[in-house]
């Protein structure tokens, strides 16, 4: 189908701290760039970018080891997030994710094996009537989005309670429902890629050298694939590999 449900990844007793962490760390997101209404201008209002630079208590969530035990099983070690953001659907209001779309947009075509996995982290009730993500199975084998009798014979909402994981093949299309309720509706989306791919965000160049100790987390973040300078850097890179195995 390309997409499933993990139950229970996070504990019901951690729920509201991740909540007020998406909303504080979004609310700085507004005041940075001007308000929200920069962001309403620019159609990024309710998407909290990266949140794992703004607070690092994100990256548990990110390397959290019941995703990345899926995650080895299809892409073995080699593998790096991608991007981390948190979706902030609120009642009532028709959220920019709406339209149908891929997290590696505008590509029209398929391959053999997965290049990139979507986990999304369902930190409220994910229904129909929160506007809950809608998923068109199979599509990950189409190269471009299916008729529209397609979609209304196909298309079914997926249902998660809070503290599971929607993971799914990135090539899936996919959009946000409609908020009916009167509740907010946040999940926190992480893409997991081969490294060939490019970043949606530069994690090494923003955090700096750290983590120099948990060479787990490095790999995850990008930093042992990050591009050479030059030949010399190159070659370098190569000899380290070589001496560490």
């Amino acid at each position: 189908m390309g997409y499933t449900v993990i139950n229970d990844v996070l504990p019901g007793s951690e729920l509201d701290d991740w909540r007020k962490r998406i909303d504080a760390v979004y609310e700085r997101q507004e005041l940075e760039v001007g308000g929200r209404d920069a962001l309403i201008a620019i159609g990024d209002q309710d998407i909290c970018r990266a949140p794992l630079l703004y607070d690092q208590t994100f990256l548990s969530m990110a390397r959290h080891q019941k995703v990345l035990a899926v995650i080895s099983r299809i892409f073995g070690d080699s593998f790096i997030l991608n991007l981390q953001n948190a979706i902030i659907n609120r009642p009532n209001e028709r959220h920019q994710q709406s339209a149908w779309h891929r997290d590696l947009p505008y590509q029209n075509w398929v391959a053999s094996r997965p290049l990139a996995i979507g986990a999304l982290f369902a930190i409220d009730p994910f229904s129909e009537e929160t506007g809950s993500t809608l998923m068109l199975a199979h599509s990950h084998r189409r190269e471009s989005i299916p008729s529209e009798a397609y979609i209304r014979t196909h298309a079914a909402t997926v249902t998660a309670r809070p503290g599971s994981v929607v993971m799914f093949d990135a090539m899936v299309f996919h959009r946000a429902g409609y908020n009916r309720s009167p509740q907010i509706r946040r999940g926190v989306n992480h893409l997991y890629t081969v490294p060939i791919l490019k970043q949606q965000y530069d994690f090494t160049r923003a955090l700096g050298d750290v983590f120099r100790e948990d060479a787990e987390l490095r790999r995850l973040l990008g930093y042992t694939s990050t591009v050479p300078i030059d030949v010399l850097q190159w070659r370098r890179e190569r000899q380290t590999r070589k001496t560490a195995r």
